[in-house]
Order: C-alpha cells, then sequence, then structure tokens
C-alpha cells in the first residue's frame, strides 16, 4: 500500500499512568450516545430507502442542565434539564426524510431509558435539523467507484490491547453501571473513574450518585458508599490479581452528600456535549496517542473522523489474532475530496515485528472493507465514546 510507514516500538510501560472513564450517565456520554444514536437511524433509514447513506452530521449536542431541591427521601425537579440535538440531513430526497418532531418525541423517551431512574417532567428534548449543503451531499455520495470521498482532512489514532490500569477502569464502570448491580444498590448510572497508577501503585477515584429516594439518612447513604468501595476494590482485585486504592464520592461534606433524583449530575449543574467525555474505545488516555474527534453523530459512510477510527480498530485488532505483534498503535490520514479507501498516510507502530507484506496485506484488506465498516457503524458495533 502506498504511503504506508511501519515502525517498532517498546511495550506501552510508563511510570506513570492516568485513565478516565465516563459512564453512560455522565451528561457528556449522555449528549454522545443519542447523537449516535440518532446517526445510526438516519444512516439505516436513508440506507434502506434510497440505497446509500445520504448526507448528514448530527455530531453537535448539549444537555443544558436543570435544577433540584433534593434530600434524603426524595426531592422535586424545580427546573427540567433541556438537551438539544443538533445537525444537518439531507431532506431533498423523496424517498424519504427524518421528521425532526416525531424524533424529538423519539429520543425523549431514549433519554429516560438511558436514565431509568429518571422522571420524564424532569427533561425536555429538542431536535434541529436543518438541510445539509449540496456541495457536500456531493462529496458523500458513493460514487462508481463504490466509496464516497472523504470529507475532510483529519486523522485517528487507536492503540491495542488495553493496559492493565485502561481495563480495569473500563470494565468497572460496566460493572457499577449494570442492571444486576444498581438492583442491588441504589446508585445512579452517572459513574465517573479516574485510575491512576504511579510505579506499581494504583488508586481509583470513583464518583457515584446515590438516588435519594433510596436512602432515608447520612447512615444509609454511607452504607451505600461504603458498599461501592468495597465492591469496586474486590472487582479490581479479581482484574488485576492484587489490591488497589478505591476513594469514593470525596468531595462529600457532612452536609452535601452526592445525592441524585435522575441518577445524573445534569440535574443540577452539570452540562453536558458530544466529544467532551470518552474518545473512540470509551476511555479518556492521557499517554497513549488520540485524536479529539467526536465520532459520535458523524456520518459513517464518508466522516473520516469516525470511519477511520473504526478501520483502525480493525488493523489493530486483525495485525494481534493474525501476526507475532504483541502491542499495535494505528495512526491513519485522511485527504479530503479523495476516496475514503485511499488515505493519505497510513503508520503502523508494533510491539514485535511483522513481516512488511503481511502487514501491507491487513491494511489493504481493511480498507477495503470500507462498506463492512459502515454497516458495522450503523449496527453499534464499535465502542466510540
Amino acid at each position: 500500500m502506498d504511503h504506508l510507514t511501519v515502525t517498532t516500538r517498546p511495550r506501552f510501560e510508563p511510570e506513570i499512568e492516568f485513565v478516565e472513564r465516563k459512564g453512560v450517565g455522565h451528561p457528556d456520554t449522555l449528549c454522545d450516545a443519542l447523537a449516535e444514536d440518532l446517526a445510526r437511524h438516519l444512516a439505516s433509514e436513508y440506507l434502506a430507502h434510497t440505497g446509500t447513506v445520504r448526507h448528514f452530521n448530527v455530531d453537535k449536542a448539549v444537555l443544558a442542565a436543570g435544577t433540584v431541591d433534593v434530600g434524603f427521601g426524595g426531592g422535586r425537579t424545580t427546573k427540567p434539564s433541556r438537551l438539544v440535538l443538533v445537525g444537518k440531513a439531507d431532506f431533498g430526497c423523496p424517498e424519504w426524510r427524518p421528521d425532526p418532531d416525531a424524533l424529538a418525541e423519539t429520543y425523549k423517551a431514549k433519554l429516560l431509558a438511558l436514565l431509568p431512574d429518571a422522571d420524564a417532567k424532569a427533561f425536555e428534548v429538542e431536535l434541529w435539523l436543518n438541510q445539509s449543503s449540496t456541495d457536500l451531499q456531493q462529496v458523500v455520495e458513493e460514487r462508481r467507484r463504490g466509496a464516497p470521498l472523504a470529507n475532510d482532512t483529519s486523522f485517528a489514532a487507536v492503540s491495542l490491547p488495553r493496559s492493565p490500569l485502561e481495563r480495569v477502569v473500563h470494565d468497572l464502570e460496566y460493572f457499577l453501571n449494570s442492571e444486576d448491580y444498581r438492583a442491588r444498590v441504589p446508585i445512579g448510572r452517572d459513574v465517573k473513574i479516574m485510575g491512576a497508577r504511579v510505579g506499581a501503585e494504583i488508586t481509583l477515584t470513583i464518583a457515584v450518585p446515590v438516588l435519594a429516594t433510596r436512602v432515608s439518612s447520612r447512615g444509609a447513604y454511607d452504607e451505600v458508599v461504603d458498599a461501592v468501595r468495597a465492591d469496586a476494590a474486590a472487582f479490581a482485585e479479581e482484574v488485576l490479581g492484587r489490591s488497589v486504592a478505591v476513594r469514593v464520592n470525596l468531595a462529600d461534606l457532612d452536609d452535601s452528600p452526592y445525592l441524585s433524583l435522575s441518577g445524573t449530575s445534569a440535574e443540577a449543574g452539570d452540562d453536558g456535549q458530544v466529544g467532551r467525555g470518552n474518545r473512540f474505545g470509551g476511555l479518556i488516555t492521557p499517554y497513549r496517542p488520540m485524536s479529539l474527534e467526536a465520532a459520535a453523530g458523524k456520518n459513517p459512510a464518508a466522516h473520516v473522523g469516525k470511519t477511520y477510527h473504526a478501520i483502525g480498530a480493525d488493523i489493530a485488532e486483525r495485525l494481534l489474532a493474525e501476526t507475532d505483534a504483541r502491542e499495535v498503535t494505528v495512526r491513519l490520514l485522511s485527504a479530503i475530496g479523495r476516496p475514503v479507501t485511499e488515505p493519505q498516510a497510513v503508520h503502523v507502530e508494533t510491539v514485535g515485528e511483522v513481516p512488511r507484506g503481511d502487514l501491507a496485506e491487513i491494511v489493504r484488506a481493511c480498507f477495503a472493507d470500507w462498506a463492512g465498516v459502515r454497516d458495522r457503524l450503523i449496527a453499534g458495533r464499535y465502542e466510540l465514546f
């Protein structure tokens, strides 16, 4: 493949490492999740009705925080939070066009499904979709060569596999946010975990909202916090094979515990926005190469800020599965106006030698599978945030 550079690097073993994950109920993650769900809906409908993914981008969303009056045993919403989903779409095809009013109702229901403890009156949802530009429609249109043109000059960076700290932060959030765990321990879905490793010492700092309607006193609240601390420590020890320090709700004061009605901090002052949370792969990893692209809500056919991350993940996973590479970092650079299957530059770093011919063939095959990448993105097969 043209413009392919292959290098080797040492194992990823920094002396210090920080890793963060914002759980599904965090305001930023809620924006990512709903913008991406809308993108998948638009793409699948265009594909089903017109045979191609028409131009759209819905990668802008904001969740403006409301206010509550909350205490042990319950409370009330004093000002609802407002989610606004914003973007451009093609309204000009007679076969199918989006209905913003109906979609606003749909996405309020989806928001409440992500926050099962919330009252419907606590949130308002708006959808602002306007006609996309003719120029961008022509770029995205799938050409006779079988692939659309890249809509931007952008890069993607993917590193696999996860480090032990990355793995425990990622998996612990899923554990604490699982339906089974939350049925036993009354916490909301806005779970946020920061992992820090200095040498061999690991500390996990966790923020979890405790559901006000299910704790009647400070003693009951403290029991929940203690349970989360103990369960998180046990989970981390099982994953890592050694004990770690766990700290929970460090901002608590005697008169201000972290209580919640809806399970998200959006109810009381924490706004959300697409692209401010987890990066592609579900983590925030300042010690890794990473792009600041917000993949959520972007067009899955032609927006290289999204598709190149998915292709990079495919390349990395195949190299780990099919070659002697033990770790892989993939960086991909597009060029606006060129087919998405023809990157401007590809840089692959491996731990362990991989024959260039084998590596080039895997890269070539992953780019050739752009339609499969598009379809897997529409199906939600990649962890974008």
